[in-house]
Formats: C-alpha cells, structure tokens, sequence
C-alpha cells in the first residue's frame, strides 16, 4: 500500500469515527498518565473536523495551570509553537486550521518545563510509524524534540503497519494513545 492509498484508506475510517467519544476516551487515558500530571508545558493542536476532539485536554491544561502551546503555520512544511492562555485566541490560519495569531511571539518548546507533545496522525502501525497528512509538518518537529511525546491515535487506525519513509517519525508502544489507553 502506497502512501496515498493509505491516507485515503485511514480518511475513509476517520469518517465513520464518533470524534466527540474518541476524544473524551483520549482525555481521559490521557490524563491518568504520569507523563500528564509531569507535564508543566502541553504541546496540542486545534481538532480539525475528522480528528479527535482535543478541546478537553485544551481547556484541562489551562485549567490545570499548564502552559498551554499550539502549532502556527510559519512557512510550507514549517510550523512555530505558540503559548496561547484562552481558547479565545485562536483563529483560522493556514489549511483552515485554527492556530494561535501572529501577533503572539513563538516559543521553543525545550525551553519550557516538563514538555509533553501531542501529535496528531491519520492512522499509525504498531511498530510505531505515524502516518500524518502528507507535509512534514510534524516530522521536522519531531526530528529535533527531545521531552515527552504521546501520538494521538484512535484505536480503529491502529493498524499492523503503515507505509513509511526514513524520516517519518516513529513512536515506541507507550507513546502511542488511543480512547483505550496506550498500546502498552
């Protein structure tokens, strides 16, 4: 299976997908992990319309006094990370997708305490390949990160394997989350 084969594939699935009840269950897995109650800085993303709803974890975070960071479209295949501190803030950027404004200052997210990454995905394998949506958005990100990381993955995209390039990035079992909880 190609690449695109499988975009259309996992795009197919997501479709069908109760979004409201993979996010809730996300959240709350989510937030019984140790790696959420470490986390002083979270770093998310807007929902679009056939990902699992994050607002919860978003609206936690702030509530929970975390410092809450968003991905901001800067350049193709670039993004920055931007502290928001209301969901208010956010707008629709690039592809549609709502993102902190350009008048907020980026942020790097190694300078901030106790960084957890949220990524998104359209579907993973089992190995721990993402298969995200095609502009390397994540995966140039995720090449430099080093704090903690969760995938966010609903368990019916969970596959045997996705296609996969060298620089995709790759996540052990534990890092992986679906509304079940972690692959391990």
């Amino acid at each position: 299976m190609t690449k695109a084969e499988a975009r259309a594939r996992a795009k197919a699935q997501r479709a069908a997908l109760d979004r409201q009840a993979a996010g809730r269950g996300m959240a709350a897995a989510l937030f019984a992990l140790d790696a959420w109650r470490r986390a002083g800085t979270v770093l998310a993303f807007a929902p679009l319309p056939d990902e699992p709803d994050t607002t919860a974890v978003l609206q936690c975070a702030l509530a929970q006094g975390k410092r809450l960071l968003l991905p901001r479209v800067r350049a193709a295949g670039a993004m920055d990370w931007v502290e928001i501190c209301d969901l208010a803030q956010l707008q629709p950027g690039a592809y549609g997708i709502l993102e902190p404004p350009a008048t907020l200052p980026a942020v790097l997210p190694d300078a901030c305490p106790a960084p957890l990454a949220l990524i998104p995905c359209l579907a993973a394998g089992r190995d721990g390949t993402r298969l995200g949506r095609g502009g390397g958005y994540y995966d140039r990100f995720l090449a430099h990160y080093k704090g903690d990381r969760l995938l966010l993955c609903p368990a019916a995209l969970v596959w045997p394997a996705v296609p996969a390039d060298v620089w995709d990035a790759r996540f052990a079992p534990h890092e992986i989350l679906t509304e079940k909880g972690t692959l391990v």
